[in-house]
Protein backbone atom coordinates (compact mmCIF):
# COMPACT_ATOMS: atom_id res chain seq x y z
CA UNK A 1 0.00 0.00 0.00
CA UNK A 2 1.56 3.60 -1.16
CA UNK A 3 1.71 6.39 1.96
CA UNK A 4 -1.05 8.54 1.96
CA UNK A 5 1.71 11.60 0.71
CA UNK A 6 2.50 9.09 -2.40
CA UNK A 7 -1.40 9.08 -3.12
CA UNK A 8 -1.80 12.46 -2.54
CA UNK A 9 0.50 13.38 -5.19
CA UNK A 10 -0.86 10.85 -7.53
CA UNK A 11 -4.61 12.62 -6.99
CA UNK A 12 -2.42 15.46 -8.18
CA UNK A 13 -1.13 14.44 -11.11
CA UNK A 14 -4.68 13.70 -12.01
CA UNK A 15 -5.82 16.93 -11.23
CA UNK A 16 -2.89 18.20 -13.71
CA UNK A 17 -3.66 15.65 -16.51
CA UNK A 18 -7.40 16.69 -16.26
CA UNK A 19 -6.72 20.16 -16.50
CA UNK A 20 -4.18 19.77 -19.36
CA UNK A 21 -6.66 18.25 -21.33
CA UNK A 22 -4.66 14.91 -21.38
CA UNK A 23 -7.21 12.69 -20.66
CA UNK A 24 -11.02 12.80 -22.01
CA UNK A 25 -12.04 10.21 -19.68
CA UNK A 26 -11.34 11.32 -16.26
CA UNK A 27 -12.27 7.69 -14.27
CA UNK A 28 -10.50 5.73 -16.98
CA UNK A 29 -7.44 7.63 -15.93
CA UNK A 30 -7.31 7.51 -12.06
CA UNK A 31 -8.25 3.90 -12.88
CA UNK A 32 -5.84 3.24 -14.96
CA UNK A 33 -3.75 4.57 -12.47
CA UNK A 34 -4.47 2.34 -9.46
CA UNK A 35 -4.05 -0.67 -11.85
CA UNK A 36 -0.40 0.58 -12.86
CA UNK A 37 0.62 1.17 -9.06
CA UNK A 38 -1.77 -1.90 -8.27
CA UNK A 39 -3.84 -0.74 -5.22
CA UNK A 40 -7.51 -0.45 -5.43
CA UNK A 41 -9.14 2.14 -7.80
CA UNK A 42 -11.54 2.23 -5.26
CA UNK A 43 -9.17 3.47 -2.58
CA UNK A 44 -7.76 6.08 -4.64
CA UNK A 45 -11.31 7.12 -6.57
CA UNK A 46 -12.23 8.11 -2.74
CA UNK A 47 -8.87 9.82 -1.89
CA UNK A 48 -9.14 11.94 -4.93
CA UNK A 49 -13.04 12.78 -4.17
CA UNK A 50 -11.84 13.94 -0.43
CA UNK A 51 -8.74 15.58 -1.43
CA UNK A 52 -10.34 17.61 -4.25
CA UNK A 53 -13.67 18.43 -3.65
CA UNK A 54 -15.48 15.58 -6.13
CA UNK A 55 -14.45 12.52 -8.04
CA UNK A 56 -12.81 12.76 -10.99
CA UNK A 57 -15.75 12.86 -13.20
CA UNK A 58 -17.04 15.46 -11.67
CA UNK A 59 -13.79 17.57 -11.19
CA UNK A 60 -13.83 17.34 -15.38
CA UNK A 61 -16.58 18.70 -15.49
CA UNK A 62 -15.93 21.70 -13.25
CA UNK A 63 -12.71 22.06 -15.47
CA UNK A 64 -14.75 22.53 -18.55
CA UNK A 65 -16.59 25.01 -16.87
CA UNK A 66 -14.09 27.17 -15.64
CA UNK A 67 -12.57 27.55 -19.00
CA UNK A 68 -15.80 27.88 -20.69
CA UNK A 69 -17.12 30.50 -18.37
CA UNK A 70 -13.63 32.63 -18.99
CA UNK A 71 -14.18 32.08 -23.01
CA UNK A 72 -17.93 33.62 -22.65
CA UNK A 73 -16.50 36.49 -20.05
CA UNK A 74 -13.31 37.64 -22.08
CA UNK A 75 -14.31 36.27 -25.72
CA UNK A 76 -16.77 37.01 -28.76
CA UNK A 77 -16.71 33.25 -29.47
CA UNK A 78 -19.49 31.45 -30.47
CA UNK A 79 -21.14 29.39 -27.96
CA UNK A 80 -20.97 26.35 -30.23
CA UNK A 81 -17.38 26.62 -31.06
CA UNK A 82 -16.59 27.32 -26.85
CA UNK A 83 -19.19 24.04 -26.18
CA UNK A 84 -16.90 22.00 -28.89
CA UNK A 85 -13.30 23.81 -27.37
CA UNK A 86 -14.13 22.37 -23.46
CA UNK A 87 -15.31 18.73 -24.97
CA UNK A 88 -18.72 18.88 -25.94
CA UNK A 89 -19.71 17.77 -29.64
CA UNK A 90 -22.77 19.05 -29.83
CA UNK A 91 -24.07 23.13 -28.63
CA UNK A 92 -27.28 21.49 -27.26
CA UNK A 93 -24.97 19.07 -24.76
CA UNK A 94 -22.68 21.88 -23.83
CA UNK A 95 -25.52 23.87 -22.80
CA UNK A 96 -27.09 21.27 -20.78
CA UNK A 97 -24.49 20.79 -18.81
CA UNK A 98 -24.07 24.73 -18.63
CA UNK A 99 -27.63 25.50 -17.23
CA UNK A 100 -26.96 22.53 -14.49
CA UNK A 101 -23.72 23.92 -12.98
CA UNK A 102 -24.20 27.35 -13.05
CA UNK A 103 -27.88 27.99 -13.22
CA UNK A 104 -28.24 30.05 -16.35
CA UNK A 105 -27.61 29.54 -20.26
CA UNK A 106 -24.41 30.43 -21.62
CA UNK A 107 -25.50 33.52 -23.95
CA UNK A 108 -27.34 35.05 -20.75
CA UNK A 109 -24.33 34.61 -18.90
CA UNK A 110 -22.37 36.31 -21.49
CA UNK A 111 -24.82 38.43 -21.79
CA UNK A 112 -25.07 39.66 -17.67
CA UNK A 113 -21.31 39.46 -17.38
CA UNK A 114 -20.82 42.13 -20.29
CA UNK A 115 -23.53 43.77 -18.84
CA UNK A 116 -21.56 44.00 -15.48
CA UNK A 117 -18.03 44.60 -16.60
CA UNK A 118 -18.87 48.10 -17.74
CA UNK A 119 -19.16 49.42 -14.48
CA UNK A 120 -15.57 48.36 -13.10
CA UNK A 121 -13.61 51.31 -13.03
CA UNK A 122 -10.10 51.42 -14.38
CA UNK A 123 -7.06 50.31 -12.87
CA UNK A 124 -5.45 52.79 -10.45
CA UNK A 125 -2.00 52.92 -9.15
CA UNK A 126 -0.61 50.54 -11.49
CA UNK A 127 1.73 50.66 -14.47
CA UNK A 128 0.68 48.49 -17.30
CA UNK A 129 2.97 45.85 -18.51
CA UNK A 130 2.94 44.02 -21.88
CA UNK A 131 5.20 41.03 -22.52
CA UNK A 132 5.15 40.01 -26.35
CA UNK A 133 7.79 37.17 -26.40
CA UNK A 134 6.99 35.83 -23.01
CA UNK A 135 9.78 33.27 -22.14
CA UNK A 136 8.50 30.12 -20.63
CA UNK A 137 9.15 29.92 -17.16
CA UNK A 138 10.02 26.10 -15.33
CA UNK A 139 8.20 26.15 -11.54
CA UNK A 140 7.79 23.93 -9.06
CA UNK A 141 4.58 23.72 -7.99
CA UNK A 142 2.07 23.41 -5.23
CA UNK A 143 -1.69 23.29 -5.94
CA UNK A 144 -3.99 24.93 -3.65
CA UNK A 145 -8.37 25.38 -3.29
CA UNK A 146 -10.09 27.38 -1.08
CA UNK A 147 -11.35 30.75 -0.77
CA UNK A 148 -9.18 33.35 -2.83
CA UNK A 149 -8.99 35.16 0.85
CA UNK A 150 -6.93 31.73 1.60
CA UNK A 151 -4.36 32.16 -0.62
CA UNK A 152 -1.70 33.86 1.61
CA UNK A 153 -1.96 31.38 4.12
CA UNK A 154 -1.74 28.86 1.01
CA UNK A 155 1.97 30.75 0.61
CA UNK A 156 2.59 30.06 4.27
CA UNK A 157 2.39 26.49 4.22
CA UNK A 158 4.12 26.50 0.85
CA UNK A 159 7.33 28.22 1.62
CA UNK A 160 7.68 26.33 5.75
CA UNK A 161 6.70 22.80 3.92
CA UNK A 162 9.09 22.81 1.25
CA UNK A 163 11.72 25.55 2.59
CA UNK A 164 14.53 23.67 2.17
CA UNK A 165 13.99 22.34 -1.76
CA UNK A 166 13.21 26.20 -2.80
CA UNK A 167 16.27 27.33 -1.31
CA UNK A 168 18.11 24.43 -3.65
CA UNK A 169 16.22 25.18 -7.07
CA UNK A 170 15.64 28.82 -7.06
CA UNK A 171 18.52 30.76 -6.26
CA UNK A 172 17.50 33.68 -6.08
CA UNK A 173 14.00 32.94 -4.57
CA UNK A 174 11.43 33.99 -7.24
CA UNK A 175 7.74 33.29 -6.83
CA UNK A 176 5.04 33.12 -9.13
CA UNK A 177 1.11 32.35 -8.04
CA UNK A 178 -0.57 30.65 -11.03
CA UNK A 179 -4.40 31.26 -11.03
CA UNK A 180 -6.86 28.89 -12.84
CA UNK A 181 -9.97 30.07 -12.46
CA UNK A 182 -12.17 32.90 -11.85
CA UNK A 183 -13.66 31.96 -8.43
CA UNK A 184 -16.45 34.68 -8.73
CA UNK A 185 -17.79 31.93 -11.68
CA UNK A 186 -17.46 29.33 -9.22
CA UNK A 187 -20.41 27.87 -6.89
CA UNK A 188 -18.26 27.51 -3.83
CA UNK A 189 -16.33 30.33 -5.15
CA UNK A 190 -12.91 28.66 -4.33
CA UNK A 191 -10.31 29.31 -6.80
CA UNK A 192 -7.47 26.61 -7.96
CA UNK A 193 -4.26 28.11 -7.19
CA UNK A 194 -0.74 27.15 -7.68
CA UNK A 195 2.21 28.30 -5.32
CA UNK A 196 5.18 27.84 -7.50
CA UNK A 197 9.34 28.83 -7.32
CA UNK A 198 10.95 29.68 -10.69
CA UNK A 199 13.99 27.09 -11.53
CA UNK A 200 17.39 28.38 -11.54
CA UNK A 201 19.47 26.99 -13.12
CA UNK A 202 16.49 25.32 -15.61
CA UNK A 203 18.53 22.16 -15.87
CA UNK A 204 18.72 21.07 -11.90
CA UNK A 205 15.50 19.59 -12.06
CA UNK A 206 14.39 16.38 -14.10
CA UNK A 207 10.81 16.97 -15.16
CA UNK A 208 9.91 13.45 -15.02
CA UNK A 209 11.45 13.31 -11.62
CA UNK A 210 10.42 16.36 -9.62
CA UNK A 211 11.19 16.97 -5.85
CA UNK A 212 9.07 14.73 -3.24
CA UNK A 213 5.56 16.75 -3.10
CA UNK A 214 5.78 19.09 -5.97
CA UNK A 215 4.87 18.80 -9.93
CA UNK A 216 7.21 20.60 -12.65
CA UNK A 217 4.97 23.16 -14.52
CA UNK A 218 6.00 24.69 -17.14
CA UNK A 219 4.33 27.96 -19.12
CA UNK A 220 3.56 28.71 -22.20
CA UNK A 221 5.56 30.71 -24.48
CA UNK A 222 3.02 33.41 -25.51
CA UNK A 223 2.11 37.16 -24.85
CA UNK A 224 0.66 38.46 -21.45
CA UNK A 225 -0.38 41.93 -20.70
CA UNK A 226 -1.23 43.29 -17.13
CA UNK A 227 -0.44 45.69 -14.76
CA UNK A 228 2.90 45.73 -11.76
CA UNK A 229 1.57 46.96 -8.34
CA UNK A 230 4.09 49.01 -6.13
CA UNK A 231 4.32 47.40 -2.80
CA UNK A 232 1.29 47.79 -0.60
CA UNK A 233 -1.22 48.23 -3.68
CA UNK A 234 -2.29 44.87 -4.88
CA UNK A 235 -5.49 43.96 -3.61
CA UNK A 236 -5.74 40.14 -5.21
CA UNK A 237 -9.54 40.17 -5.59
CA UNK A 238 -9.97 43.63 -6.68
CA UNK A 239 -7.02 43.60 -9.24
CA UNK A 240 -8.55 40.40 -10.60
CA UNK A 241 -11.76 41.79 -11.46
CA UNK A 242 -10.50 45.23 -12.92
CA UNK A 243 -8.04 43.66 -15.34
CA UNK A 244 -10.07 41.14 -16.81
CA UNK A 245 -13.08 42.73 -16.77
CA UNK A 246 -11.96 46.33 -17.15
CA UNK A 247 -8.50 46.53 -18.69
CA UNK A 248 -8.87 43.80 -21.55
CA UNK A 249 -12.75 44.92 -22.28
CA UNK A 250 -11.61 48.60 -23.30
CA UNK A 251 -8.32 47.42 -24.80
CA UNK A 252 -10.04 44.25 -26.48
CA UNK A 253 -7.45 42.18 -26.35
CA UNK A 254 -8.48 38.66 -25.84
CA UNK A 255 -7.93 36.88 -22.74
CA UNK A 256 -6.81 32.90 -22.87
CA UNK A 257 -8.08 30.02 -20.64
CA UNK A 258 -4.31 30.38 -19.13
CA UNK A 259 -3.80 30.38 -15.72
CA UNK A 260 -3.14 33.96 -14.63
CA UNK A 261 0.14 35.10 -13.25
CA UNK A 262 1.31 36.88 -9.92
CA UNK A 263 4.90 37.43 -10.09
CA UNK A 264 6.16 38.82 -6.74
CA UNK A 265 9.22 40.31 -6.82
CA UNK A 266 11.70 39.51 -3.60
CA UNK A 267 13.75 42.39 -4.52
CA UNK A 268 11.20 44.93 -4.06
CA UNK A 269 9.76 43.37 -1.08
CA UNK A 270 5.41 43.91 -1.59
CA UNK A 271 5.38 44.70 -5.52
CA UNK A 272 3.39 42.05 -7.42
CA UNK A 273 2.41 41.86 -11.29
CA UNK A 274 -0.71 40.41 -12.07
CA UNK A 275 -0.10 38.54 -15.93
CA UNK A 276 -2.92 37.33 -18.16
CA UNK A 277 -1.95 35.33 -21.17
CA UNK A 278 -3.81 37.42 -24.40
CA UNK A 279 -4.09 37.19 -28.50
Amino acid sequence: MLHESQTLFLVEKAVRSIESGVDDGAVEYVRGIANQLNISHHHLHRTFAAAVGAPPGAYRRLVSMHAAALRLQWSHEPIGRIGYAVGYASQAAFTRVFDRFFGTLPGRYRTAYGRARTTVPPVESATFVRVHDGIPLLLLAKRYRGHPTDIDGFWDDFLQRYRAVIGQYSRPLRRVGLIYNDWRADPDNLVRYDCCVVVEPRDSVDLRNPPPGLHAVLSREREYAGYCFPSGTFDRQRAYAEIGDSLFFRRSLAVTEDPVMELHDEARPGETTLLYAVE
